[in-house]
């Protein structure tokens, strides 16, 4: 699977270290190669066409996924973010079953803001994906930032947020992790034992 753009993200899943990938028949299969030839080409239109006749092509719930889903990790590194989450919506509504359109629907959702449904996708992921590290720091890195959004929006207890934002990384020390990524982790769960999770003293009245 190809980066999204790096506004979208750090680290992107990885199809072959998915649980159920979808396997789609050869004929979808080979017209989507045909448009991701395309689009390393930079043939956009040309591109955007061979998907829209893969997805037009696929009939059974696999090929369908797929199609929709490799359209709408394209449309993302275009910056075509609505049409983009159509894509990878209609990709995980079909077979749902695949990991990787849940993450890449959570980081699309993300961009644009809508950090609770990119946090239920990404979490389709974990589940569908136990052992892979990168829907778990995905989880992970987005429940510090709502912590840390509730600090700075609320004058209430905060707890909860970092309570499970410590939980996700903790998590993530019982997966097969690359060295410098484990001390990235424990790096993160001793900030967020901090007090307002490492965040900084609480802006004075009025500021």
């Amino acid at each position: 699977m190809r980066a999204l753009v790096p506004a979208l993200a750090a680290c992107l899943f990885a199809c072959g270290s998915a649980q159920h990938p979808a396997e789609p028949k050869p004929d979808v299969r080979a017209e989507v190669r045909d448009a991701e030839t395309a689009e390393k080409a930079r043939q956009h239109d040309v591109a955007r066409a061979k998907y829209e006749h893969a997805i037009a092509d696929a009939r059974d719930p696999e090929s369908i996924g797929y199609a929709r889903g490799r359209f709408g990790e394209t449309l993302a590194t275009w910056g075509e973010y609505k049409e983009s989450i159509a894509q990878l919506e209609g990709s995980v509504a079909a077979y749902p079953s695949d990991p990787a359109p849940w993450h890449d629907l959570g980081l699309v959702r993300e961009h644009e803001g809508d950090s609770r449904r990119a946090l239920d996708a990404f979490e389709h992921a974990v589940a569908l994906a136990k052992t892979d590290w990168r829907p778990r720091l995905a989880v992970a890195a987005l429940r510090w930032k709502l912590a840390a959004r509730c600090f700075r929006e609320t004058v209430g207890d905060c707890t909860h947020e970092v309570t499970v934002a410590r939980e996700e990384y903790r998590a993530m020390l019982d997966l097969d992790l690359p060295d410098r990524l484990r001390e990235k982790v424990k790096w993160a769960i001793d900030q967020l034992a901090l007090p307002r999770a490492g965040l900084g003293p609480a802006s004075p009245a009025g500021s």
